[in-house]
């Protein structure tokens, strides 16, 4: 059977933590679906961040919403993509990281601040920060090189030497191999040497979707309580153990 959930405004405790970091549109309404973790929204719901860029941020009706943007490492620091006072936030990120409008890095800063405006703690709200910008969706334009004519031997050497040089979190990955030619190259006074050559190779430098890792998750939980982190320390963090 389905159920209907209507949540109503924020207490007059939590409107006063709500007026500093955002709002919501309220009343949040959902249908939750026959499967586990499926809710249907029943009208538009939105999320306006807080001052001075005030980000609108909208999820609208009938948009069915899974948790599916919240890494399942941090579930367990809530319970579930829905329960307590974060399934509002969750909502909002979850229709922002499949619409994704806006950057990554935006999109997962804007869940941070809506956990706050629904009186999400701050140790609990960076917790699941740390888990949506190191282990969450990220995205981003696709940028395209194309490599000038070169020796057809040389392509993968481009490639590697293009890699080297990305920061973290991105990769170079061959997406047209172009086309293979053979010329004939003078080498000196009445010699000749035969090459293949490739021309219109394109390069695509994408966004790479990190690796779930729990042992850093749960390092990093502890340094967030331990030290009472910010949020720039706690992007500066390392997604893998013993860094």
């Amino acid at each position: 059977m389905k159920t209907l959930i209507i949540l109503t405004g924020l207490m007059l405790a939590s409107q006063a933590i709500a007026d500093d970091w955002g709002s919501f549109s309220d009343p949040l309404e959902v249908e939750l679906l026959s499967t586990k973790h499926d809710a249907r929204l029943l009208r538009d719901f939105t999320y306006t961040g807080p001052s001075p860029q005030r980000r609108f941020w909208i999820a609208p009706k009938n948009t069915v919403s899974d948790g599916a943007s919240i890494p399942k490492i941090a579930w367990s620091v809530v319970g579930g993509p829905y329960d307590g006072q974060y399934r509002k936030a969750a909502i909002i990120h979850d229709v922002a990281c499949v619409e994704r409008t806006r950057s990554w890095k935006e999109t997962h800063l804007a869940f941070y601040t809506a956990m706050r405006a629904a009186g999400v703690d701050a140790t609990t709200a960076k917790i699941m920060y740390a888990a949506v910008y190191h282990f969450g969706p990220r995205w981003a334009e696709p940028t395209r090189v194309l490599l000038p004519r070169t020796k057809l031997k040389l392509v993968s050497y481009s490639l590697d030497e293009i890699n080297a040089g990305l920061p973290p979190g991105k990769r170079a990955v061959l997406l047209d191999e172009g086309r293979v030619i053979d010329r004939t190259v003078s080498t000196g006074l009445f010699e000749t040497e035969q090459r293949q050559e490739v021309v219109g190779a394109v390069i695509e430098v994408r966004e790479l979707q990190p690796d779930l890792s729990i042992d850093a998750f749960e390092q990093m939980s502890r340094e967030i309580k331990e030290r009472n982190l910010s949020l720039s320390e706690i992007e500066k963090l390392s997604a893998t153990t013993g860094k």
